[in-house]
């Protein structure tokens, strides 16, 4: 491993040696095959990373994620977990006659896909969509994972029935939400093709003995797809959950594995120092350890949608037993002097004018102090590289922090409340709703206690707690799309610049299999805000004897009923009328509540 200083950069993007050292070039010896990572920790950072690359070495770290050893977790079941370090090893004929298949479906008359997954069944396959695009040959893909009417009628609205084709995918078969759209637009199938040729015109992505293999083959599906058992569903972009989508939009799964092995070769190497994933994990375990909870990522359009796959990895995986790293993804841009000492950021880089910039911008946080690590990706074909990088990297947070990084145990009981408040509605016939603490305007105001007369006052007092080092949570069950997502932007940034702490941001239900498992299992000082709107129009699904509209509503009640008997801060805001109005009303009485607050701490100070 060689190490070079680097202090600045020229116009040019041109880095330059120089005497005070900002970044530093993580470089094994596998020549230029690798994407390039390079990075700067402030001095206590970097001497415990040191310091737990040494221990590694000593305690055969290296030796022992790769025999599937649980000891170097918890001892539990992690070793059945790790299947997805030995996926790129499978005979390449596979991959070949998974790509045969999908250019055999391609080639039935289809223009589109939509994919109907949750978490990890959907992200790794929208960032390939995001990312990559559609090749030659190739399908448009559509990725659904919500509850959400208008957003199904969205992507309803972009495709022709005849001409499209509908991926059902989920690990364990029996994902609510996947179960709910495969129904949905099988109906809608069914009336313009009949059920015989409506069957065809789906394919299923499952583990193997699933309830859902099982109705794909009774139900006549194209194709189904078996997953590894061995690899959980965040873990798995690099198996058919992921493939299957790569191979529909054109490209050659065969090649994009074989850019990828350069990464899995040097994961391998027992040097700790040298393993690129293991020294990631070091940094970002220590990290954590040291305060730097906060994994901000910082991106380039171009690759702007891995934050969503990376977001899932990283909450999912460490955020347990009151330990945990918090990716924030997609927060509003600051300046260095908007970030406390509780972030570490994580920047993904692309060529051209872009790249420049964010490296500018990198630099500019290293030397005020932050800690930073810096991914640069010439060819987005090797984008598999960072999928197995960052699945080392957190398996190894994960055994520094000393949790399993393999289970998610409290995913299930935001579920569990969810699925008895929509059965209990189903037989009272309406959704019995409390009464809200306050009303103002559009907005209604559920789950705190006091505060004042107006939301203004109300949204101060539940967000005075988090100067700090916590963080602020926007969750919204409302369609997400680009205005919506603006719309979260904007109350993510007045948070922020406020208080100065970090802030994430989710869509319902999309979150719960993403980041949901962090937010309740994971580090407290979270402080939430959910919002739940009106729906209009929601659609039916004549075989669950249900509507979308009442199962949002009753996820969304479900987790925050599961937040606050946890002990974490909850206000929910329900809007009614016009959301985009409702939006802004709420926006408008955030930044009024918080120029309030915050003036008079600072009169006290």
């Amino acid at each position: 491993m060689t190490l070079t200083l680097i202090s600045s950069i020229d116009t040019r993007g041109t880095a330059r040696v120089a005497g005070a050292p900002v970044l530093r070039v993580h470089e094994p010896a596998l020549g230029d095959s690798l994407n390039r990572f390079t990075y700067s920790l402030p001095t206590p950072l970097r001497m415990a990373v040191t310091q737990r690359l040494a221990m590694a070495t000593r305690a055969h770290w290296v030796k022992r994620l790769w025999r599937a050893d649980a000891t170097l977790w918890t001892g539990a079941d992690e070793g059945n977990w790790l299947g997805w370090l030995t996926t790129l090893r499978q005979p390449r004929r596979m991959t070949e006659a998974l790509a045969r298949r999908c250019a055999d479906l391609c080639c039935n008359g289809a223009s589109d896909v939509v994919l109907l997954g949750m978490g990890g069944a959907s992200l790794g396959a929208e960032v390939l969509v995001s990312i990559l695009g559609v090749a030659q040959g190739g399908l448009r893909v559509h990725v659904l994972d919500t509850t959400d009417s208008a957003q199904i009628r969205t992507v309803l609205d972009r495709i022709d029935l005849h001409c499209t084709l509908f991926i059902v995918a989920s690990k364990s078969g029996t994902t609510l939400e996947s179960r709910m759209l495969a129904d949905y637009f099988h109906e809608r199938l069914c009336a313009e093709l009949g059920e015989t040729e409506a069957g065809k015109r789906f394919i299923a992505i499952t583990d193997p003995g699933t309830p859902l293999e099982s109705h794909a083959r009774e139900s006549g599906y194209a194709e189904v797809f078996a997953g590894e058992p061995s690899v959980g569903g965040r873990n798995s972009v690099l198996t058919p959950f992921g493939l299957v989508t790569l191979s529909l939009l054109g490209h050659d799964p065969v090649r994009f594995l074989h850019a990828a092995r350069p990464m899995l070769r040097a994961c391998a190497l027992r040097d700790p120092a040298a393993n690129p994933g293991v020294f990631l994990g070091a940094l970002v375990g220590e990290a954590a350890l040291c305060g730097r909870d906060k994994a901000t990522v910082l991106a380039t359009p171009g690759l702007a949608p891995f934050g969503a796959w990376l977001e899932q990895l990283l909450a999912e995986s460490t955020g347990k037993h009151g330990r945990g790293v918090i990716p924030v993804d997609r927060e509003p841009a600051g300046e260095r002097d908007d970030y406390g000492e509780d972030r570490l950021f994580i920047a993904l880089l692309e060529p051209g004018e872009a790249g420049l910039a964010l490296r500018s911008r990198a630099i500019r946080l290293a030397e005020a102090g932050h800690p930073v690590v810096m991914f640069e990706l010439a060819d987005p074909q090797r984008l598999g590289q960072e999928f197995l990088r960052w699945e080392v990297a957190t398996a190894v947070a994960g055994a520094i922090l000393g949790i399993n990084p393999f289970d998610q145990p409290d995913v299930e009981a935001a579920k569990l409340r969810a699925r008895a408040l929509a059965e209990a509605w189903r037989k009272d016939g309406n959704q019995v709703q409390p009464e809200p603490v306050l009303r103002e305007g559009q907005l209604a105001f559920y789950g705190s206690t006091s505060g004042g007369g107006s939301a203004a006052e109300l949204l101060a007092h539940h967000f005075v707690s988090l100067r700090g080092r916590g963080y602020g949570a926007v969750l919204a069950y409302i369609a997400r799309n680009r205005a919506n997502e603006g719309r979260l932007e904007q109350l993510r940034r007045l948070l922020r610049d406020a208080s100065g702490c970090a802030t994430v941001g989710g869509f319902g239900p999309r979150y719960l299999h993403s980041s949901g498992q962090l937010h309740k299992g994971g580090p407290a000082g979270g402080v939430f805000l959910m919002i739940t709107a009106e729906p209009s129009a929601p659609e039916k699904i004549a075989r669950q004897g249900t509507d979308f509209g009442m199962i949002q509503a009753a996820q969304a009640l479900g987790d925050f009923e599961e937040l606050r008997a946890r002990g974490r801060p909850c206000l929910r805001v329900h809007i009614t009328g016009d959301l985009h109005a409702g939006l802004a009303q709420l926006a408008h009485a955030l930044h009024e509540g918080l120029s309030q607050v915050w003036h008079r701490a600072e009169a006290l100070a």
